[in-house]
């Protein structure tokens, strides 16, 4: 077949048209049907929806080709809209210095650190003479717990690696020393007939399971290399699961540090064990106690990873204003990014596709819907009519940290002060009963009071939040004390975060409803005299002070597992869902707790509970307290790290 000459967002749109285009008679082409009964604004919405969370796009993580054929979507259209590219050009001049070129670009690059990339990795053992190869990918994989080298020495079966144990269990003596030798380590901790741990109440497992726990068990007794084994027999998915130098976790051993299939680890052991004993049987003793075997012949191995630096890119246009308040401007935004395979910030796990539909895919093509309708707006102005620029803006590298956001604010295209307004769209795509919220009018002075006939003229329900609900990309707006106005859907849905996240589940129409509702409210912001003037709350405070992420804001350093609700009424937190094997469910937490005491302290919201964990560290064990059916339960919880 030819290869198309097509950029790759527009060869993605043809097949989709062609779908459409190929519909028989009505009753026969549902979905034909239904767009058919909807605004010609839909339509182009489900466009926009369907393409950038098509697997295609890889999930939109930073560093992905299908992040950049989402880039290139957004900036296509952009163009096509009449928007004019938001960033001068720079280049070097010939003492060195950085000059502005005559050029403009709709990307404003910026560096997001990097990221792992196996360059080296092979594991060869000698078993009763006999030499045999492994299968990078399909028996082994390299994780990033450890260091970069090669090893070679005697095996040991060495059990879970766990020191201190309910019952006294452990897998050492204290005079264990593994130097020099190869450690063969079972993931997860001792399992039941079922396969289910035997020290984690209900689902999942205890925090001596994690990666971090059974390196800090080994570490002192000096192994030439680590090799963990899925283990046989649990009932945990990821057991038949290679993970990846970026998944597992940083590094806490100073060998390397490998993971093995199951399958392969049986044949090793199976061929290794004197006694002839499969790695079921092994396991069985390990489930006991201490179980330290050595088994006969060797290996060889090389694991190397090395860090590939990462450049991530807002896209944004600009839409001039006119007359006297022209050099005034209004930015309306929202993240283009997600999570890929679920690289960080699952709350299912890596190794599946994560299409980020509601999150955000649902704001990045709002904020293309919106650009049209503006443009369209000021193209209707008299020409002597007075209105502020705008900047459509999809932010890079929100999931993990408001990379994106932040560096615009400290590098905007004119100076801060000049920003007069910022509208977020984040998650706008899952609204049940038409219900909205929106929150951040209380960052500007009379700003509720002056908002409220758009409320009251919109066939939305819009729950109006005085607190600004967690955070996304209008936190680094406000820090630099910018006047905000948060869209998000009212109620949080299971699938945030999840593979689950698809095009199949947004509300399309009350998406456009909401662009409709800030489209007039941008328009009359746009117009109006006045500027907003900035109003000095305590949440704006705390904002300038840090501010709270929805995803998670980059300084804290702990996940706690839970899916908080963000329109409580009252004191504390209330727990929509409990990630399976998190800090939180290992302690007891389930959906339908109220959090509401944190290490002693009472908890008056989710703002509060955040700068908590601000506080905390890996590790740390606290107590918390939960309401239950109206009584407070006091829980144990020790904190995983990020």
């Amino acid at each position: 077949m030819k290869k198309s000459s097509m950029p790759g967002w527009a060869a993605c749109l043809a097949v989709c048209s062609a779908f459409t285009a190929h519909a028989n008679e009505p009753g026969d082409a549902p979905i034909a049907d239904a767009l058919a009964s909807v605004s010609e604004q839909v339509r182009i919405y489900n466009d926009h929806l369907t393409i950038l969370a098509s697997p295609w796009m890889e999930g939109r993580v930073p560093g992905s080709r299908g992040m950049e054929l989402a880039r290139e979507y957004v900036e296509v259209h952009m163009m096509q809209t009449g928007l004019l590219p938001a960033f001068p050009e720079t280049a070097t001049g010939a003492d060195g210095s950085e000059v502005i070129t005559p050029n403009a670009t709709y990307r404003q690059q910026f560096p997001l650190g990097g990221t792992s990339k196996v360059t080296a990795e092979s594991i060869t053992t000698n078993i009763n003479g006999k030499q045999s190869e492994l299968v990078a990918g399909t028996d082994f994989s390299v994780l990033g717990l450890g260091s970069n080298g090669a090893a070679q020495g005697g095996l040991v079966f060495v059990g879970y690696s766990v020191n201190d144990g309910p019952d006294g269990y452990s897998s050492f003596n204290d005079d264990d020393d593994l130097t020099g030798k190869i450690a063969v380590m079972l993931r997860f901790e001792p399992v039941d007939d079922d396969g289910s741990s035997r020290w984690a109440d209900g689902n999942g497992w205890s925090n001596r399971a994690s990666f971090a726990t059974k390196m800090a068990a080994i570490r002192d007794r000096n192994p030439a290399a680590v090799i963990i084994v899925n283990t046989p027999g649990t009932n945990d998915p990821r057991a038949g699961q290679l993970m990846g130098a970026n998944s597992a976790g940083g590094r806490t051993l100073d060998c390397p540090v490998l993971m093995m299939s199951t399958e392969a680890g049986d044949k090793l052991v199976s061929q290794a064990d004197a006694e002839g004993r499969s790695l079921l049987q092994l396991r069985q003793l390990a489930d006991e106690g201490r179980a330290i075997v050595p088994l006969n012949g060797s290996m060889s191995l090389e694991a190397k990873i090395e860090r590939e630096s990462l450049i991530a890119e807002n896209v944004a246009g600009i839409l001039p204003g006119k007359g006297d308040l022209a050099d005034e401007y209004i930015v309306v935004g929202g993240h283009l990014d997600h999570l890929g395979m679920g690289y960080f910030g699952s709350r299912s796990g890596p190794g599946e596709l994560h299409p980020g539909a509601d999150d955000n895919a649902s704001g990045a093509a709002g904020i293309l819907i919106f650009a049209d309708n503006m443009k369209r707006t000021y193209d209707a102005l008299p020409a002597d009519a007075d209105a502020r620029s705008i900047i459509f803006m999809c932010f890079d590298a929100e999931e993990s940290g408001l990379n994106g956001s932040r560096y615009y604010t400290n590098n905007p295209i004119v100076p801060i002060d000049d920003h007069i307004f910022m509208v977020n769209f984040d998650m706008i795509g899952r609204l049940e009963n038409k219900r909205l919220s929106v929150s951040g009018y209380t960052t500007a002075e009379g700003f509720k009071e002056w908002l409220q006939p758009y409320f009251a003229d919109t066939p939305l329900t819009v729950v109006q939040n005085d607190r600004i609900n967690g955070a996304s990309d209008h936190t680094p707006f406000m820090q630099k004390q910018v006047p905000v106005l948060f869209g998000i859907c009212a109620d949080f849905h299971a699938d945030y975060h999840t593979p689950s996240d698809v095009s199949s589940l947004i509300n399309r129409v009350g998406a456009v409803e909401t662009i409709d509702l800030f489209s007039n409210i941008v328009t009359g912001v746009a117009t109006r005299p006045e500027r907003l003037t900035w109003a000095s709350t305590d949440r704006g405070d705390n904002a300038r002070q840090g501010g709270q992420q929805r995803g998670g804001e980059s300084g804290i350093k702990v996940r706690v597992g839970v899916m908080p609700g963000y329109n409580a009424e009252g004191e504390g937190v209330p727990i929509e869902e409990v990630t399976p094997e998190s800090s939180a469910a290992r302690a007891g937490v389930v959906a339908g707790d109220k959090l509401i005491r944190w290490d002693g302290q009472k908890i008056e919201d989710i703002y509060a509970w955040m700068d908590m964990l601000g506080k905390a560290n890996p590790g740390d064990k606290i107590k918390i307290g939960v309401l239950r059916d109206g009584k407070e339960v006091t829980l144990d919880i020790e904190l995983d790290g990020r």
